[in-house]
């Protein structure tokens, strides 16, 4: 379901080079992130490192995780009043594309949903 919104505080993505990582493919969790419960660190085999929603993912051992589907940790960054529509919502954060055509992560306490 595609919802409309309207940035009400200003986001920076944190993260220039996000992780990608495909559908069953491996990774290593290592922690969890208290601000945003329910997003989990992994590192993919190459090294590369980021947050991800645990629900995307499939434990096989202790630290080692299967993808469910395909996956970018990309962050969408906004500006207050600028118009979006918003994909999925995962744990405090939602998909969200700008009129350019531009998409990603964006925590949904920086939105207001019309």
């Amino acid at each position: 379901m595609i919802t409309c919104a309207v940035v009400i505080k200003n986001y920076t993505s944190a993260f220039p080079d996000p992780i990608s990582i495909k559908k069953n493919a491996t990774a290593v969790v290592s922690h969890c992130d208290l601000q945003y419960r329910g997003w989990v660190w992994i590192t993919l085999d190459n090294g590369h490192a980021g947050w991800a929603p645990q629900q995307l993912f499939l434990p096989q051992s202790a630290n080692k995780i299967l993808c469910l589907e395909d996956y970018t940790a990309r962050e969408l960054s906004v500006i207050v009043g600028e118009k979006i529509t918003i994909g999925t919502s995962l744990n405090g954060w939602c998909w969200a594309t700008n009129v350019a055509g531009e998409s990603g992560w964006l925590p949904e306490e920086n939105i207001d949903i019309k």
